[in-house]
């Protein structure tokens, strides 16, 4: 592979001491510090700081990585960043940094009931992708720390019976669907968008009328790992509820989102009764989880060109209309591709035993950040894997330099094709 493993580990060791000056904090002074909220600031407030500055910063207990880290851009802690943080942060073997990230994530579950999208008090009214037990039984498997299993149990069983089965989530067809609880800022459509793909028009407009494949993946993943964690710590009656749970959820992604006659998973609308059109990334959801048969996995695998480009997987097959009039064009689709999604379907191929495909996948994607990387000094939120740039449709969507979960998708897939 020509040079492309020493550039990588030059990078990575780099890499693995950023992590100390990406820390931030959220303690009474951080909560305090105009510094901390001027990302909320109006342009006219930006400039001339006249008018106090409410904050809006939430309380957490243990120092955390942000999601862009040094990086000027989101200073709080997010639900979905953390969990691809973690897994670069374990590669630099930083297992008491990730201890601390579940910590705080556990304490607002126990505040607020669920991982709140972000520690904001704007973020209150809604969560992201339910990746917290993932997370947790992933730190398990290198630090054996069982302590924080029988603390964290209790708590990932109240969020998810809480808040992810809760009459707001729940479906007629037994399925899970996003919704937000009353943001105050966004139209309800959009509130409950930014729970999962903030935003995409692969839901059509309105993912309440949804049960998104990459949510009730996502519980697969989650209530498999409460099976596994009630083993661990003697509740042998509890995992095979989980057990029992998770496989129901299996077969209702099967009856609702596969679609035979395409051999492709498809969101459903369970209103109209009726599967959307969107090719989408999200069908590869189910390999992650462990969903798709073999025979269901060849033929996703057979139909991996319609997202992978030639540096990456992107989002959606093509530019779909939006179906929101805000936006000219939706960030969470073709031709952007973007670092944790490059790291899940590397995992999902794994998963099924396509480590060529995987391999494939990885090498394009870190050739691609390696290169922007060499000519801009910096790593991005989002890329271009048709053409390879940073140059994405709208300016409004424009990428940014970001540490979080680039650096840790530098450090998984250079590991994935340099064993």
């Amino acid at each position: 592979m020509d040079d492309l493993k020493s550039r990588w580990m030059q990078l990575d060791r780099q890499i693995a001491t950023w992590w100390r000056g990406d820390m931030k904090q959220a303690t009474e002074s951080e909560i305090l510090d105009p510094e901390m909220n001027k990302v909320w600031f109006s342009e006219e407030e930006a400039d001339k700081r006249k008018k106090p500055v409410e904050p809006t910063l939430l309380f957490l207990p243990f120092p955390y990585v942000s999601g862009a880290g040094s990086k000027e851009a989101f200073p709080e802690m997010y639900c979905w960043d953390s969990y691809f943080i973690n897994w670069g942060l374990l590669h630099h073997k930083q297992t008491e940094t990730v201890r601390k990230h579940l910590l705080n994530h556990l304490f607002l579950v126990l505040r607020f009931g669920m991982v709140l999208n972000g520690n904001r008090t704007y973020y209150t009214t809604r969560s992201q992708t339910p990746l917290l037990a993932q997370d947790v039984w992933r730190y398990y498997e290198h630090s054996k720390d069982t302590e924080l299993l029988y603390f964290a149990y209790p708590l990932l069983k109240k969020q998810y019976t809480g808040y992810w089965d809760a009459d707001h989530h729940r479906t007629p067809i037994g399925l899970t669907t996003n919704r937000d609880l009353g943001d105050p800022g966004l139209r309800p459509e959009l509130a409950a968008e930014a729970e999962i793909l903030d935003f995409t028009p692969i839901f059509g407009g309105d993912v309440r009328n949804c049960v998104p494949i990459m949510t009730n993946c996502a519980l697969v993943a989650y209530t498999d790992v409460l099976a596994k964690i009630a083993e661990r710590i003697g509740l042998k009656d509890e995992a095979e509820h989980w057990k029992k749970s998770s496989s129901t959820r299996k077969a209702l992604i099967n009856q609702y989102c596969w679609d035979p006659d395409r051999a492709f998973y498809f969101e459903y609308n369970y209103v109209t009764g009726q599967p959307l059109e969107h090719y989408s990334f999200c069908a590869y959801w189910t390999l992650w989880a462990g969903v798709a048969d073999t025979a269901q996995a060849e033929a996703l695998v057979a139909q991996l060109d319609r997202i992978e480009c030639a540096h990456g997987v992107t989002i959606t097959d093509r530019i779909y209309e939006s179906p929101h009039p805000e936006f000219d064009w939706l960030q969470f689709q073709y031709p952007a591709g973007w670092p944790p999604m490059q790291m899940i379907i590397v995992e999902a191929l794994k998963r099924y035993g396509y480590t060529n495909e995987a391999e494939r996948i990885a090498e394009k994607f870190l050739r691609l950040m390696l290169r922007i990387y060499e000519e801009t000094g910096e790593l991005w939120e989002k890329y271009n894997v048709v053409d390879g740039s940073l140059e994405l449709p709208i300016e409004r969507y424009k990428t940014q330099p970001f540490h979080g979960w680039s650096s840790a998708a530098i450090a998984d897939l250079g590991r994935t094709l340099f064993k």
